[in-house]
Formats: C-alpha cells, sequence, structure tokens
C-alpha cells in the first residue's frame, strides 16, 4: 500500500519516533539510575544488569528489524513499537523484582532498534530529493529532545519518588504515540532486474566497520562522562549536571548542523569531518585543561551522538537503493549495538581504577579517529555505484 504524506508531516512522525525510541527509551532510564539506586528499588549492580538487557534488546531488534517490517509493514512496526515503549514505563512503575525492570528494559531496546532502523530509512525514501539531506538528518532532533529530558524534567521528578518518575515518562512517551497513529507509506519495491556491485560491498563493510568504532567512541561520554567530572576533574554536581545539559543541547543542535553540512559538502566528506570532530572532541579534554575545553567537548559530542546516526544512514542511503537500505542500515545498526556493549563491557573495569580512569577516553578518541582515517580512504576502494540487493 502506498501512502501519500507530506514530507513536513513524515520528518515530524520520523522525529516522533527517535524521540520515543532512543531520546526516552534510552537516555531517560540512564538519568533515573541514581534515583533508583538511592530509593532502593536497585542494587547497583542490578541496575547495570538492566542497563545490559536494554542493550541486548536492541542488538536483537536491529537484527529483526526488516524482517519484521517487510512481513507486517512498517507503519504496524512503527506503531506497536512506540505504543510498547510508554507501556514499558508505565509497567516499570510497580517496584517489582530485578527479572521485570530487565524484562521491560529489554522490550524498551528491542523496539528502539525497530523504530532507529524501520522509520528513518522509509522516511528517507519517501522525502523528495530537494529534501532529502535536511529530512535526513531533521528526523533524528527527537534524540536530543530525549537527552534534554533526560537532563532536566527526569531529576525533577525523582524528588518526587520513581512511581512518579516513571508515570511521567510513560505519559510523555504517549505523545509520540500519537503523532505516529497515522497512516505510513509502505516500503519501496525492488525492481524486478538489477546487478549487485562488488566494490560497493567493500564501501559498505568500510562503513559498516567505521560505524562500529563510532559505537566505541560513543561510551565514554555517554556512559561514564559526568561521574568522571565529579570525581576526577572535581566539578561539582551543580558543575557536572550544567555539562550534561551542553551535552543535550549539542544532541538538540546536531541533526540541523549535519544537515547544513551535508547538503554543501555531501555525505561522505560530512562523515569524515563528523568524525574527526568528535574523536578529537572526546581526546581534548584528556589532553588540555580548562573548563572552556570541557565544555567544548560535552557540546560537540553530543551534537554528534544523532549527528553520527543522520550522517551514517545518509552515506549507506547513497551506497544502496531504496528498497534494500532499510537491511543495510539495520546490519550498521546491529554492528553499532555490538561495539557499544563490548566497549561499556571492556571500559568499565578500565574505569574502576581512578589512575587509569582517563583511558578510556583516549581509546574512545583514538577509536573514532581510526574510523574518520578509513572513511578518508575509502575512496581508494571504488567508485561508488548503487546496487539493486545487499545479500
Amino acid at each position: 500500500m502506498t501512502t501519500s504524506v507530506s514530507p513536513t508531516r513524515l520528518i515530524l512522525m520520523g522525529a516522533a519516533t527517535t524521540l520515543a525510541g532512543i531520546g526516552l527509551g534510552r537516555f531517560a532510564y540512564a538519568a533515573q539510575l541514581p534515583g533508583l539506586i538511592e530509593a532502593g528499588w536497585l542494587s547497583a549492580r542490578d541496575a547495570g544488569f538492566v542497563g545490559a538487557t536494554n542493550l541486548l534488546g536492541y542488538l536483537v531488534g536491529a537484527v529483526l528489524a526488516s524482517r519484521l517490517a517487510r512481513r507486517l509493514g512498517p507503519g504496524a512496526v512503527i506503531k506497536l513499537s512506540t505504543l510498547l515503549i510508554a507501556v514499558s514505563f508505565l509497567a516499570s512503575m510497580w517496584q517489582g523484582p530485578v527479572w521485570w525492570f530487565s524484562l521491560w528494559r529489554f522490550v524498551a531496546g528491542v523496539t528502539g532498534a525497530l523504530l532507529m532502523v524501520v522509520a528513518p530509512s522509509l522516511i528517507a525514501s519517501q522525502l523528495p530529493e530537494s529534501k532529502r539531506k535536511r529530512g535526513t538528518a531533521w528526523i533524528f532532533t527527537g534524540v536530543g529532545t530525549g537527552v534534554l529530558i533526560s537532563a532536566t524534567l527526569v531529576p525533577l521528578l525523582m524528588q518526587q519518588g520513581p512511581e512518579l518518575t516513571w508515570l511521567g515518562l510513560g505519559l510523555i512517551a504517549l505523545l509520540p504515540v500519537a503523532l505516529v497513529w497515522r497512516p505510513w507509506p509502505g516500503l519501496p519495491r525492488a525492481p524486478q532486474q538489477g546487478q549487485q556491485q562488488a566494490r560497493v560491498g567493500l564501501l559498505l563493510a568500510a562503513i559498516y566497520l567505521a560505524y562500529l568504532l563510532d559505537a566505541v567512541g560513543f561510551v565514554p561520554h555517554t556512559v561514564f562522562w559526568v561521574d568522571y567530572l565529579e570525581r576526577q576533574r572535581d566539578f561539582s554536581t551543580w558543575a557536572a549536571a550544567i555539562q550534561w545539559g551542553l551535552v543535550a543541547l549539542g544532541a538538540i543542535s546536531g541533526p540541523f548542523l549535519v544537515g547544513a553540512i551535508a547538503r554543501h559538502a555531501g555525505w561522505h566528506r560530512t562523515l569524515f569531518t563528523a568524525l574527526a570532530l568528535k574523536g578529537t572532541a572526546v581526546l581534548l579534554p584528556m589532553l588540555v585543561p580548562g573548563t572552556l575545553v570541557v565544555s567544548l567537548s560535552s557540546f560537540t559530542v553530543g551534537a554528534l551522538i544523532p549527528g553520527m546516526v543522520a550522517t551514517t544512514m545518509g552515506r549507506i542511503g547513497e551506497l544502496v537503493p531504496a528498497h534494500a537500505h532499510a537491511t543495510a542500515w539495520g546490519r550498521a545498526t546491529a554492528l553499532f549495538a555490538v561495539g557499544q556493549a563490548a566497549a561499556a563491557y571492556l571500559m568499565a573495569p578500565i574505569y574502576a581504577s581512578a589512575e587509569h580512569s582517563s583511558l578510556i577516553f583516549i581509546i574512545g578518541g583514538s577509536a573514532l579517529l581510526c574510523a574518520a582515517t578509513l572513511t578518508l580512504a575509502t575512496p581508494l576502494f571504488a567508485k561508488h555505484k548503487p546496487v539493486t540487493e545487499v545479500s
């Protein structure tokens, strides 16, 4: 079924899916952790386990996304996933056993990945060429909005207790449900005949590897940054909270900045620039002292949390046709989930050693600069040509 939807409405619907799937489904829980532990709902060890189930769910969802979209239809997958994220918050109002919270964080992980893979690739295929670069980036403004909520509203709600916090998040998550609960266009149809270009497969492999390395660089600021500033850089709780607010401000600005760069420079140059800037921003506070440098790092990394997603998806969209995009983007998302989980697992014991805690930022920044170098070298593989199948 083909449904005509205006580009503006499509972008708004896409932003609603990234708000629900990542902005709320991922970042809101991280902001709740200190309050949940302090209130005795979860121990520190249990909180880490519950968070790990979310990462596992994200990997499962990324692997299954394109298959479910083909079987059930993209509209059904998007609507059900958005609804289940709201349900996961409301169900967590009950102070149940650890398996109860793990179940719903797993559900939020699966559905978050489904939304991240299915909705953006579908919307990008429907946008007119003149609006595709800008629209592809703007879809991910929902991520920054969720980060802002986690930095501002969640701490205020936690003062009233975990139950009201879960309720508040559940009610907020119903807004994206209302925005996506309308007809969606169908999946793009594959042409009957086509020829796969092996060289494009090599280019895609390089993009996948770069995105996996981006996941390694994603972990230090999103998992350890605020705690590192408080415990290792002697920031007050208030000052560290301001830095997370700068991450949120960057995350809101990122899609607009990336979209503007991509319109003028193209996705390939934008991808290299984003990786190089993000790697520099992660490394710089370890090399140069000062609050200004820390603030610049917070804003830049925040901007490139959604910016890297939009840029990688846009670059993949240049290499594969519309009907193959969800499959290719799903593979990239799955690799990101693997890289993110592995990096978090390996970095945790390094960070636990106070004298080596800054090493995780050096690892993350170096991984990003390696990804930038790889991206810069991809034209050496081949001149890209579209393919019709991604096997």
